[in-house]
């Protein structure tokens, strides 16, 4: 598979929220830069507890179906973003960050947004993007959010994170079944 002659990073990044009781860790994080093609020889779950990088086209047909799944759902995400249920956190969004050379997609945690502006604190340490670190609380346009997710422990499942289901089509199925399982992501 080619890859491309500009610089890409997808993050298999970890991320760090903070809520009510402190740090919260949730452990698949999946990331990507545009104009990348996948190769590596670790599986998905040691790429992303070595917090390693992975690459996937930006024409990549499963990514593109993910980031609209994303978006025809953030209105019912941010809504229970807004008030969440009982045994839900880790609330975010993945947002595209460009710097006119670049993209990279982070994932924002303590997220508020009002019409089409939001803020948010970046979770994700940038590879690509410099001026920017983990922690850093920044201001985005709705139309840069590209995923959401959340968790929710009385089911033992993620939501949303369809970025992470366009990532796995790409892994060996045993893999990929793997990895749903090991981090409660359903993807269809």
């Amino acid at each position: 598979m080619p890859v491309s002659s500009r610089p890409c990073t997808i993050s298999l990044n970890r991320i760090h929220l903070a809520g009510a009781i402190g740090q919260a860790l949730l452990a698949l994080t999946l990331g990507l830069t545009l104009g990348c093609a996948t190769a590596n020889a670790k599986s998905i779950s040691q790429r992303a507890a070595d917090d390693e990088v992975t690459h996937m086209s930006h024409d990549d047909p499963a990514m593109r179906r993910a980031m609209a799944k994303a978006k025809a759902t953030l209105d019912d995400f941010l809504l229970r973003a807004a008030q969440p249920a009982s045994g839900t956190h880790s609330y975010a969004l993945k947002v595209a960050i460009s710097d006119g050379r670049n993209t990279e997609y982070f994932w924002f945690g303590d997220f508020t947004g009002k019409g089409k502006q939001f803020s948010g604190i970046l979770n994700n340490e940038p590879r690509l993007i410099k001026g920017l670190r983990s922690g850093q609380t920044l201001s985005f346009k709705r139309e840069q959010i590209v995923d959401w997710t959340y968790m929710d422990d009385k089911q033992h499942r993620m939501f949303g994170n369809f970025t992470a289901c366009a990532l796995l089509t790409r892994e060996p199925a045993e893999e990929a079944a793997q990895f749903q399982k090991q981090y409660g992501l359903q993807c269809d």
